[in-house]
């Protein structure tokens, strides 16, 4: 009974277009960091705090998957005879687009193959497949056969991290001889994923597939579970296109142009698209007139792409023309302010149905029906969208004015929108004119995608004979402190701690009783075109003995530990201290660590560290000044957090001077599993010269886990426990109750108290404290 309920609920969600998680998120790592307070033995009744290191367990795969159709209540399952869902009297060349979710089901991030299923279906058509824009609309393509990484859904957040929606474009031959009103086309989607784990998920966990297995949807039969979409065609006589060179163009009153009143298709530069792994440099070819510069140039130094245009308004945006998709695409830089911002397409729209035809001009819908979305004032020959703020002109391209209703005297149809007159065998040329808002340049923002429908007077209905795309891809972008989700966080303030007179480290400073100061941090390209990103900063020091500033640069590494490019190579260029990112692909972020060396002598003191980042395409510029470096007097409290790993020997993985326990580790743990215990012991240790007073470690019950115990090893005459809430600042009293069962989120804190005065008490030079810390994964 248990069972069915459980599928009763996953069809429902499924239904909904909704993930469902098999338990905490595989590869989630579950960290744990403790913490020692104590009093300063330089300044009596101030409390200094110390940190351990970070100990991490990941949680194992449990994969499943399946592609189901995105508009709810359609079951899959079909083949191109049973399909309901169906496209009637499509023309030659149309494209049809059907919205698909790739759901994964399971814990773990997998990558699904996509491929066309045309069982039962005429040839000649093309069937391609896109990534679904936020808006529904097309976004970039999916090579034929290339997977589609889709991650899982996370089930401590809100949303449903366990969906990638994308449509399916099937695209009708124009040829007479492959098409008539008796075809019909069709295709499903058909997802495979490869499997990668190894035989031992501990040292290979893969995705949770065993390694060259190829596995169908929900782990079905191979064909029993496809999703078709069927089309029935006819064959109409306009051509609505991006801007193209024509042979005859014409104004928006079929009078002939002259040819400088029309832009030329030759080249235009957009920013770089790459391929490849993250942050990889590597020059490549992704697309015909897309290549990543060398890595002695910025990434994302703009590529020149032909077939493109530029915007005609002085200082125009780039356009690439995508002719086969029937798509213009805009670059738009930022412009750093909030008034709404503007691009102009140069459209074509071509007759050949054999007489002069009048066509009238409007958004429309994918199937050619006016979009609701937008108003209609005949006065100023404005299309408003108030839900989103995009507004729509169609302009002539000699006068610019916007082109006004007309109607065909030798037709009754009366025309509704701007109408064009277009002589048969040639092309009217008409300009889009997009506004959009602009509200900022850091929150995450959607394409602006405008499909505009053309439709003959000549027949009776409102329904477009042609579409065309205008597509604005506007840049945004954050810069800030690290966080494990994407994004970057403005607050709280990181502190971190150095020793001015220890050595010095690179990308990883493993504790404060060195002389390098890292802050983790996050540069996110909210924005729709790929970008990079120059970074600079810097700190102002105090010298001890002069009292004379000292301005200290900020080194840019990357995740893997090595140096960022710089600008500049010159030691006495101004740029030598800016460094460059990676490309950095949209919806996407990269996780620099800013390095500060600290030199010796520096004055005991807290000091704030200014960092800057700019695309190098987009222009925005960010900022990021709450990161503090605190030097710290001489002498410190050592603190180590290991976790239970048998068969390890003690001492051989020794962590901030202090070795690991039989049986435990720093690093290397082995894999919890939900239900799976995390044994950790936490070592205090005082390396000063003298007591430090009011000693007690800290913990934290990670995400994802639930306290099972703690207690002080070994066992003291009396321990004493403080427990802070979650979300709480404040802690509890002290008590000999030894705390269980706490969420996660909830601190603890734990101490001797061998004077009974319900306080923590001292630690003796050299002595330590430890205690074991037990928690429970979710």
């Amino acid at each position: 009974m248990k069972r069915s309920t459980q599928l009763i609920a996953l069809m429902a969600a499924l239904a909904a277009g909704s993930a469902s998680a098999a338990g905490t998120l595989a590869g989630t790592t579950i960290e744990n960091t403790a913490t020692a307070s104590f009093e300063d033995p330089a300044n009596a009744g101030s409390t200094l705090n110390s940190t351990s290191n970070t100990v991490q367990t990941v949680v194992l795969p449990k994969p499943d998957f399946d592609i189901v159709y995105t508009t709810s209540g359609i079951a899959d399952g079909n083949t191109l005879t049973s399909t309901p869902v169906v496209t009637t009297g499509a023309v030659p060349g149309q494209v049809i687009e059907t919205p698909y979710s790739l759901v994964n089901k399971g814990n773990t991030p997998l990558d699904i193959v996509v491929n066309a299923d045309t069982t039962g279906s005429a040839a000649g058509a093309t069937v391609r497949y896109y990534r679904a824009n936020t808006d529904g609309s097309r976004g970039a393509e999916i090579p034929a056969g290339s997977a589609v990484t889709v991650t899982a859904d996370n089930p401590t957040t809100g949303a449903d991290e366990g969906i990638v929606k994308i449509i399916q474009v099937i695209t009708l031959p124009t040829d007479p001889a492959l098409i008539s009103p008796t075809s019909v086309f069709g295709a499903s989607p058909e997802g495979t994923v490869l499997g990668t784990a190894g035989a031992d998920p501990l040292v290979t966990p893969g995705n949770g597939y065993a390694s060259g297995t190829t596995v169908q949807e929900e782990n079905k039969a191979v064909n029993t579970d496809l999703q078709f979409t069927r089309v029935t065609v006819f064959a109409p006589a306009l051509d609505n296109n991006p801007n193209t060179n024509p042979g005859t163009p014409v104004d928006s009153a079929g009078n002939p142009l002259p040819p400088a009143s029309v832009p030329p298709v030759t080249s235009v530069n957009v920013p770089t698209e790459v391929v490849g792994k993250p942050g990889d440099n590597t020059p490549v070819v992704s697309a015909p007139g897309y290549v990543t510069p060398a890595p002695t140039t910025p990434p994302a130094t703009p590529s020149p792409v032909p077939g493109g245009a530029t915007d005609p308004t002085p200082g125009g945006t780039p356009i690439a023309t995508n002719v086969a998709g029937d798509e213009q695409i805009a670059y738009p830089t930022a412009d750093l302010n909030a008034t709404p911002d503007r691009v102009v397409f140069t459209n074509t729209l071509t007759n050949t149905g054999g007489t002069t035809d009048v066509v009238q001009l409007f958004p429309t819908l994918a199937d050619g029906t006016p979009d609701p979305a937008y108003t209609f004032d005949p006065a100023t020959g404005v299309f408003t969208n108030p839900t989103t703020g995009v507004t729509i002109r169609f302009l002539d391209p000699v006068t610019g004015e916007p082109i006004k209703v007309s109607t065909d005297p030798n037709n009754p149809t009366v025309a509704q929108y701007p109408t064009v007159t277009v002589p048969n065998g040639s092309t009217v040329v008409y300009r889009t004119e997009v506004t959009y808002p602009d509200v900022n340049d850091s929150a995450p923002i959607a394409p602006v995608t405008v499909l505009i429908g053309a439709d003959s007077l000549k027949d009776a209905d409102l329904v477009s004979n042609s579409n065309t795309r205008n597509t604005i891809l506007p840049p945004a972008a954050q810069f800030g402190d690290a966080t494990g989700a994407q994004g970057a966080e403005a607050t709280p303030a990181p502190i971190q701690t150095v020793n001015p007179n220890g050595p010095t480290s690179g990308a990883t400073s493993p504790d404060f009783t060195d002389a390098t100061a890292t802050f983790p941090m996050d540069v996110v390209n909210n924005g729709q075109y790929n970008d990079s990103y120059t970074l600079s900063g810097t700190v102002t020091l105090i010298d001890a003995v002069t009292g004379n500033p000292v301005i200290v640069p900020v080194l840019y590494y990357a995740p893997d530990g090595s140096l960022l490019p710089r600008v500049s190579n010159d030691t006495a260029s101004p740029d030598y201290n800016k460094f460059i990112t990676p490309v950095v692909a949209p919806g996407t972020e990269y996780k620099p660590v800013a390095v500060i060396q600290v030199p010796a002598g520096t004055r005991t003191g807290d000091y704030t560290v200014t960092q800057n980042a700019v695309g190098n395409y987009s222009t925005i510029p960010m900022t990021d000044t709450n990161n503090i470096i605190r030097v710290a007097p001489a002498g410190s409290v050592a603190v180590a957090k290991f976790v239970a790993k048998a068969g390890v020997v003690a001492g051989s993985n020794p962590i901030n001077t202090i070795p690991n326990p039989a049986d435990y580790t720093a690093t290397g743990a082995t894999g919890a599993k939900p239900g799976d215990n995390i044994s950790y012991r936490i070592i205090g240790k005082n390396t000063y010269n003298t007591s430090v007073n009011g000693f007690f470690l800290s913990d934290t019950v990670p995400a994802n886990t639930t306290l099972f115990s703690v207690a002080l090893t070994p066992a003291p005459s009396k321990t004493i426990y403080r427990v802070t809430p979650v979300g709480s600042t404040t802690a509890g009293a002290w008590t000999t109750t030894a705390p269980t069962g706490l969420a996660a989120g909830t601190k603890i804190d734990v101490a001797v108290d061998a004077d009974n005065n319900n306080l923590p008490d001292a630690l003796a030079p050299g002595a330590t404290l430890s205690a074991d810390f037990i928690v429970t994964v979710n």
